[in-house]
């Protein structure tokens, strides 16, 4: 479904001063740039893409930046491309290139059956600097469903000298516009018809890849009249974006005669709705695989389901739709929605636009909402996953688009890590370990992901090394899943070898708070992390040195450590709990979890016998 629009790529570094909070250093940077772009509309919906870009680079570090790639589809075309290697200081042009020249290749994704996407490019090889690109550029656009964004930075690293966009359109479909952290200046003028945008901005110091995207400058444009391949509707609400594509998917979902009865003998016998769902998904799940179809207008219609059903296969587009085709024929209302997936979960409500990459179902059944990842073969029903989870997406109904939230699955008491170890300590610092690793949900899941379709080995080689600390040495191990209705668990048991586990002198002994690797599942930033360790003494010790019990309450987490020493066994159990993570960037994050790792660490020590 993800459409490919044109990429501009131009990688650049100049190391350049700059102050930050009275200080001065210097950020790598290798080039700067002069950008003017141009979008042009028509009265037929296409529209055109000029840009004319003159790149400086510096040094050899920023080579491989300075390339230009872009994709070409059922609704691009290339019009001119003009591309100049200069050497700035004798004014002397090394190399020219046209359109004929440009590097080609078809882009097959992986799971592609249908696709026509072409790539061309430019690759630049120099090796002296400076260096000086000048480029020149021209695409059309058959339809106006998508305009690129526009940033005056093409990439992180890069001084701008100046940037430039203009935008001219037709008054009767009009542009729409956002603008994020522009300071630069902006004129609006008319002329007759046409509508004329020109923002201008100058002389931006580069900054690093630690800068957040919403700190940076960008306009974002979305139509408010749009046409493609004959299909018109307006944009300037979701619900009427909605009901262009409730208009593309009508008459989509019907089924032959032969296959509603055999749905029907699915479900004989079943009254409740609740599992008609999960009959009716997994017949989806082993009868139908996931493939990508990117061929015209395919990249936002679904096949119609009668070709799924015959072919065995479909996209998340063509699959949501055969899912609720099925659902329909015993009874059940569903309505197919739009998300955007993946870990990007933005989106911007009061800007109607297209902002999605990904179809999934939400089913309406006994005054509940429940949803469905139609292109998962190992899912439970009624689940999400991390993939669309905790976002706002676009229901489409026969009223138009609505927008709703799919559920967050941050309920502590269903996020679940649970860790039991056995120790039994031996001579020279070793020790024997049984153990077993619990996962619910959002964990679980992520093991699922991992272990699905691989063999015994496989899995066996992709746990030996993230169960526990340096040293450990797997006997043996198992893994036993259970997925049923919204519900994902997970339990892996093993027995093994920790090499060098304590430390041990003349007179004491040193056993670690921490060993085991696992962590709190931080990749989905929900959840109970709980861990308990119970270490049989091979010999009488003392206690010297313990840890008072921890009890830590902060904004994201709270966090409790109990250490229990009786005559045969030493225990150390932890817990954490997180509080609205869902919140949190991926580095605060990352050093949460390296706060927490802190909290944690030490060494219990004990005095021989």
């Amino acid at each position: 479904m993800y459409r490919y629009l044109s990429i501009l790529i131009l990688y650049i570094f100049l190391f350049t001063p700059l102050a930050l909070n009275g200080t001065n250093f210097f950020t790598p940077n290798y080039s700067s740039i002069k950008k003017d772009y141009k979008i042009t509309l028509l009265e037929d919906y296409s529209y055109e893409i000029e840009i004319n870009q003159v790149t400086t680079i510096y040094d050899k570090k920023g080579l491989s930046h300075a390339s230009y790639h872009f994709i070409i589809d059922q609704f691009t075309s290339l019009d001119n491309f003009d591309l100049k290697v200069i050497d700035p200081i004798k004014e002397k042009t090394i190399q020219k290139i046209k359109a004929k020249d440009l590097q080609e290749r078809d882009l097959i994704t992986s799971g592609s059956i249908y696709q026509d996407l072409t790539l061309k490019q430019f690759n630049l090889q120099s090796a002296s600097f400076p260096v000086r690109v000048e480029m020149k550029l021209k695409l059309i656009k058959s339809g106006n469903f998508y305009f690129p964004s526009w940033r005056p930075r093409n990439f992180y690293h890069q001084k701008v000298e100046q940037a430039r966009l203009e935008v001219n359109y037709p008054k009767s479909l009009g542009i729409r516009y956002k603008t994020q952290q522009f300071e630069g200046v902006f004129d609006d003028n008319s002329m007759g018809d046409f509508q004329t945008l020109v923002w201008t901005i100058n002389d931006l110091a580069p900054v690093t890849e630690d800068t957040e995207e919403t700190d940076l400058p960008k306009i974002t444009l979305a139509p408010e009249k749009f046409g493609m391949d004959g299909f018109e509707a307006r944009m300037d609400t979701w619900k009427n974006f909605g009901l262009w594509f409730y208009q593309l998917n009508k008459g989509r979902t019907k089924l032959p005669e032969g296959f509603k009865q055999e749905l029907k003998e699915m479900v004989k016998g079943t009254d409740s709705s609740i599992e008609k769902i999960q009959i009716l998904y997994t017949y989806l799940q082993k009868n139908y695989r996931y493939v990508s179809i990117q061929l015209g207008l395919g990249g936002w219609r679904p096949m119609e389901s009668e070709e799924v059903l015959s072919k065995k296969y479909g996209d998340c587009k063509g699959l949501t739709l055969f899912m609720q085709a099925m659902l329909s024929e015993v009874g059940i209302s569903s309505d197919y929605t739009l998300a955007k997936a993946g870990e990007n979960t933005t989106f911007d409500e009061d800007f109607p636009s297209n902002q999605f990459n990904h179809a999934i179902l939400r089913v309406r059944t006994g005054g509940k909402k429940y949803w469905l990842e139609c292109t998962s073969s190992h899912l439970p029903a009624g689940f999400l996953g991390s993939f669309t989870r905790n976002r706002k997406v676009l229901v489409i109904t026969p009223e138009g688009g609505e927008v709703d939230h799919t559920p967050t699955y941050s309920d502590p008491d269903y996020n679940t890590t649970i860790v039991n170890s056995s120790i039994l300590l031996q001579q020279e610092g070793n020790a024997e370990i049984k153990g077993t690793l619990l996962q619910k949900g959002l964990p679980a899941e992520s093991t699922v992901m991992k272990t699905y379709d691989k063999k015994e080995e496989e899995i066996n080689n992709l746990f030996n090394g993230q169960i526990g600390g340096n040293g450990l040495i797997i006997n043996s191990l198992s893994l036993d899943k259970q997925i049923e209705w919204q519900d994902i668990q997970t339990q892996i048991n093993f027995t093994g070898m920790v090499q060098r586990y304590y430390k041990s002198t003349g007179k004491r002994v040193f056993i670690p708070l921490s060993w085991h690797t696992w962590e709190p599942n931080m990749e989905n930033a929900t959840g109970r992390y709980i861990e308990e360790v119970k270490i049989k003494k091979h010999r009488t010790l003392n206690p010297e040195s313990i840890p008072p019990p921890l009890s830590i309450t902060e904004e994201n987490y709270e966090l409790k450590m109990d250490i229990i020493i009786d005559k045969e066994n030493i225990i150390i159990k932890k817990q954490i709990k997180f509080i609205d993570t869902d919140l949190l960037s991926k580095k605060e994050q990352s050093e949460l979890l390296l706060a927490l790792n802190k909290k944690t660490q030490g060494e219990l020590v004990f005095t021989k016998q």
